[in-house]
């Protein structure tokens, strides 16, 4: 989740950074600075919103990430309603034993 709201709050800030620059007259500025914009721009531009970077040295794909945590949600939605399956009592039980006889041991 703070991957999904970090990626909308850089989202809102190229915004806010696209709409300043469009605001700004930049044939009042001096070349290298206009260079400069003219390039954030390109490169703004080519950002696609379905992802993010993780300080420029590789990018994570949202959906990928989006799809991860719908997987892990439904996964525990589904436990949790098993919680009484025979099968999920005997695991639990089996894990208990486990770790009972493990703090024996040592």
């Amino acid at each position: 989740m703070s991957i999904i709201i970090g990626a909308s709050r850089v989202n809102d800030k190229k915004r806010q950074i696209i709409s300043y620059l469009r605001l700004t007259r930049i044939s009042n500025l001096s070349i290298p600075i206009k260079i400069q914009i003219k390039m954030f721009m390109n490169q703004v531009s080519d950002f696609e919103s379905t992802e993010i970077t993780a300080y420029g040295f590789f990018s994570i794909n949202l959906n990928l990430v989006i799809s991860i945590i719908i997987l892990l949600i439904s996964g525990i939605i589904t436990l949790i309603q098993m919680k009484e399956h025979p099968i999920i009592l005997q695991t639990v039980n089996s894990t208990v034993h486990f770790y009972q006889k493990l703090n024996m041991s040592i």
